[in-house]
């Protein structure tokens, strides 16, 4: 399925400010683009015999464009670069009723604020920047989302680009291959 990608700037000021090019902005066009493609997807409904069920799961990404040059990461961010990058820190499924009401968490969560935006920056210490990964999909009266949180290596805070993408997941099981008998 396409990919929409965008890089937005994640200046406090344009975010404050709610301007068109702020990560704010950018991410509520490309998540409410990313679940107009999913109802399209959902209602073209074509069968895949082997999925799970047929309605793709946007996964929406952020993180830092630009890091320090690797002579200035600390250890402990590519410690825990490294294993997260293998295991991802994952949080409980949360439900939201509104796209604007995932964007807040989400903002509040990506700045350490609130409970679970509290628990990552304690895992994810020193100067290390989270990048993330949301797997969202319609759930009754809203939307269901899954968290996992790579902890890279740090960014460079001369720059506030981030790269914020969303694509359409469609999760399927391979068919059962027959067994071959053994010749004799």
């Amino acid at each position: 399925m396409p990919i929409a990608s965008e890089i937005g700037s994640a200046g406090i000021m344009y975010n404050i400010a709610e301007h068109p090019e702020s990560i704010r902005a950018i991410a509520g066009r490309l998540l409410n683009d990313a679940l107009d493609r999913q109802k399209k997807a959902a209602t073209a409904a074509t069968k895949c015999g082997d999925c799970r069920d047929d309605t793709p799961r946007v996964v929406y990404r952020v993180g830092p464009i630009h890091l320090l040059p690797d002579r200035e990461q600390q250890a402990v961010c590519r410690k825990l670069d490294e294993e997260t990058r293998a295991q991802p820190f994952e949080f409980p499924p949360r439900h939201f009723q509104s796209i604007s009401a995932l964007n807040d968490w989400v903002m509040a969560f990506s700045q350490g604020r609130g409970e679970e935006g509290k628990a990552l920056y304690k895992r994810c210490a020193a100067n290390c920047s989270p990048n993330y990964q949301f797997t969202i999909e319609p759930n009754g009266t809203g939307l269901q989302v899954e968290t996992r949180v790579h902890c890279g290596l740090a960014r460079d805070r001369d720059s506030n680009d981030y790269e914020v993408s969303t694509a359409l997941r469609l999760e399927c099981e391979a068919p059962p291959q027959p067994v071959a008998e053994a010749a004799r």
